[in-house]
């Protein structure tokens, strides 16, 4: 009977398999798609439209961008594509994050000890009025 394998290689093992995932990845843009639609002139009933614009932010400035409508399926696969993204490396942060706890130095027998050491809010001197 085999060894069940240890659960630090077990996390390394999705951790791999996180990265190949995100790898897969080569095609993505960033904010969101949307529809717009102008109002009908004056005598018309119908509006015109849909027009779609990807709207988003990049280095804390909005952007926005005009798509025709050909291409509007291939950039909501891209949005889309950039959101699995996002999930993948915010799972990749977080296994990164419970290896690295379970392989420091002594982190068997030091468990939840950093958090004693940080001040409590009545632990704090009452600020001058």
């Amino acid at each position: 009977m085999a060894a069940m394998p240890d659960p630090i290689d077990s996390l390394l093992q999705k951790r791999q398999r996180l990265l190949q995932d995100m790898q897969a990845i080569d095609r993505l843009r960033r904010g969101s798609l949307s529809q717009q639609f102008f109002k009908a002139a004056p005598g018309q009933t119908a509006r015109r439209g849909p027009y779609f614009v990807l709207q988003g932010f990049f280095q804390g400035k909005k952007f926005s961008e005009r798509v025709p409508a050909e291409r509007a399926p291939q950039v909501q696969a891209e949005v889309d594509n950039y959101r699995r993204f996002q999930t993948l490396a915010e799972e990749y942060v977080t296994l990164s994050d419970e290896i690295t706890r379970r392989e420091a130095p002594g982190a068997e027998s030091k468990k939840n000890s950093s958090r004693r050491n940080w001040p409590t809010n009545s632990s704090k001197k009452p600020k001058p009025s």
